[in-house]
């Protein structure tokens, strides 16, 4: 007879054996296939179907068995590898099989833990090596990735927000007029002015000074005037910030001569404001300064608003209608021409709002224009000449009057200017 093997495991079976001693497997035997000795069985001859030993007519036709043969369960048959091949390749598919499966339960694992440790639910201590699981709340990850607002100083600009005016440097200063000045509206600017403390809570122009260095000549208190006021003269709109001295340690003349001919556009004060101080400025200050428009009656001795044309200044004087708004009053040099002489000094700007909000008006003495020199309180100059002479500035008084005139040639006090 030939050997047969079990059909699970590939060991090598007894006969007549209805179950495998290796792996406990049941034989052709133990699945209730008989073999030859126990189920001998014939086959029909007409249409080959089983019937027991025996019988004389097939029980599924009803043709006649005599002829029938018998039918025999063939063993399984045998391979052309030994037993102990097959039993190692049988055990190498269920070692390939488990390790597969091993493999795969590992790959699961780290991804349920690499996603974990992305969204918080397991936290690895720096100095443990335990892990711990904390429970997280989206509220409460939303909360770590986004700082509340009031943790978050950064305003418009790019650059922390800070208690007062004093407390920037001039390149900050001027990063943040550079961003008002993309706005397109006074609103709009004035809206990041107090995001970063510059005015109060209500837009206003405080009374907070910053100093600038003059090299070699000193150093001079500035406040803000106004913002989104100056015309920038690249056309680009206005300039951000406009700063004013809060007191006047340099002095200088306007003219050698006393002379107004060609105004503040040819005046040797203007020359030395944007050559010699200007270049020298501390250089954050410097570098932060734009150029802006400023109208003056460049003519002089006219009763014609046609006189007053445009200047590319980095640094300035104010005029006599910027510090006290709009003029409407007799001149009492030459009454008969003051309509004309009033359109040429409102033709020169307008007032700005540290003035105006401080009540400067028209002929009356204000303390807001009273500044202090290295002797005192001093006079200083306007860069409005005075339309109905020929030899003389507008100048503030001592005591804050802005209609005051002065000859070109003397010395007086410098209120400088300048836009960021």
């Amino acid at each position: 007879m030939s050997t047969i093997y079990c059909m699970n495991c590939g060991a090598e079976l007894a006969e007549g054996a209805r179950f495998c001693t290796e792996c406990g497997s049941p034989t052709l035997l133990g699945a209730g296939l008989a073999d030859t000795a126990s189920r001998a069985q014939i086959s029909c001859p007409a249409c080959g179907a089983l019937n027991d030993m025996g019988d004389k007519h097939c029980s599924a036709c009803g043709a006649s068995l005599a002829a029938a043969a018998p039918h025999v369960y063939e063993p399984i048959p045998e391979t052309n590898v030994r037993r102990g091949e097959l039993v190692e390749n049988v055990r190498d598919s269920r070692s390939r099989t488990m390790a597969i499966g091993v493999i795969a339960a590992v790959s699961v694992a780290i991804a349920l833990v690499a996603g974990a440790l992305a969204s918080g639910v397991i936290n690895v201590g720096e100095d443990s090596q335990t892990v711990a699981t904390v429970p997280t709340t989206d509220v409460q990850q939303n909360q770590e990735e986004e700082p509340a607002e009031e943790e978050n100083l950064i305003a418009s600009a790019g650059i922390d927000a800070k208690d007062t005016l004093a407390d920037y440097s001039w390149e900050e200063l001027g990063i943040i007029g550079k961003e008002m000045s993309r706005r397109d509206s006074r609103d709009a600017a004035l809206s990041i002015a107090k995001e970063y403390n510059l005015v109060d809570e209500s837009g206003n122009m405080t009374q907070v000074t910053k100093e600038a260095t003059i090299s070699g000549m000193g150093v001079v208190t500035m406040r803000l005037a106004d913002v989104y006021h100056d015309s920038l003269s690249n056309g680009e709109g206005k300039a951000g910030l406009t700063f004013l001295g809060a007191d006047v340690p340099l002095s200088h003349r306007m003219n050698e001569a006393n002379d107004i001919t060609g105004g503040w556009e040819a005046s040797e004060m203007r020359g030395w404001l944007n050559h010699d101080v200007y270049n020298s400025l501390e250089d954050g200050l410097r570098t932060s300064i734009v150029a802006v428009d400023k109208m003056t009656d460049n003519e002089g001795h006219s009763t014609s608003s046609n006189s007053v044309t445009a200047t590319i200044d980095k640094l300035w004087l104010p005029s006599m209608v910027e510090l006290i708004g709009h003029i409407d009053w007799t001149w009492p040099s030459d009454p008969d021409n003051s309509g004309g002489y009033n359109s040429i000094a409102n033709a020169e700007g307008s007032q700005y709002a540290l003035f105006a909000q401080g009540g400067v008006v028209g002929l009356e003495g204000n303390e807001l224009l009273v500044l202090e020199g290295p002797d005192g309180v001093a006079q200083w100059w306007e860069r409005s000449p005075s339309p109905s002479g020929t030899a003389r500035f507008r100048i503030v008084s001592e005591s804050g009057d802005a209609t005051e005139i002065c000859n070109t040639s003397a010395e007086r006090g410098v209120c400088l200017g300048f836009c960021l």
